[in-house]
């Protein structure tokens, strides 16, 4: 319910902790904010936080579509080693 600051990848953001009901999953969630312009620059996922499992994903660019804003580039990376998974970029159609 409540945002607190921290310093994420060298960034300061505000930052929400989720948490889901059982039955829609089990991970624990993290969602980072810019604390100028609330715009959401990342998120990361632990299955077990203890073994500094799961991933983050860094968000870059904007993409506008039918007036809905999407990040235009997704890099994926690993919560434990930092180790790049992979890049999504949308294109404009």
């Amino acid at each position: 319910p409540e945002a607190e600051k921290r310093t994420f990848q060298g960034k300061e953001y505000w930052v929400l902790e989720v948490n889901y009901d059982p039955e829609v999953g089990k991970d624990l969630w993290y969602f980072y904010f810019d604390p100028e312009s609330f715009a959401m620059e990342a998120y990361q996922f632990y299955h077990d936080k203890t073994k500094n499992d799961g991933e983050y994903i860094m968000l870059e660019g904007e993409f506008l579509l039918n007036e809905m804003r999407l990040p235009k580039t997704r890099r994926w990376y690993t919560n434990r080693e930092a180790r790049h998974l992979g890049t999504d970029i949308l294109q404009d159609l």
